[in-house]
């Protein structure tokens, strides 16, 4: 599960209610700004301890993959078989120098 936008979504919603408090309480700006920077930084913070939850909980709940699936990328076939190349040579260069 993508959980990325979690904490801005949390922090964005606050922040929108705070505006809306303050703004019917016709507060001065500098505590206008004080409540929503404090506002911000709170559920910022209670955003990212639910993204981290949620990322464990679902992280659990997710079955292993299988070993036996075939690649998804054709770029991971070919790099084990340029490896498997490079080592079969390092092997022949090494037998002819000890024999």
């Amino acid at each position: 599960m993508n959980t990325k936008p979690i904490p801005i979504i949390i922090t964005l919603a606050a922040a929108f209610l705070s505006c809306v408090v303050s703004i019917f309480q016709r507060v001065d700006f500098s505590v206008f700004v004080t409540r929503l920077l404090i506002v911000v930084i709170v559920f910022m913070f209670i955003g990212t301890i639910i993204k981290i939850v949620l990322d464990y909980a679902f992280r659990t709940l997710e079955p292993p993959p299988a070993l036996d699936e075939e690649p998804s990328d054709i770029n991971s076939i070919l790099l084990d078989d340029d490896t498997d190349e490079e080592q079969d040579s390092e092997d022949i260069s090494s037998e002819s120098e000890e024999g």
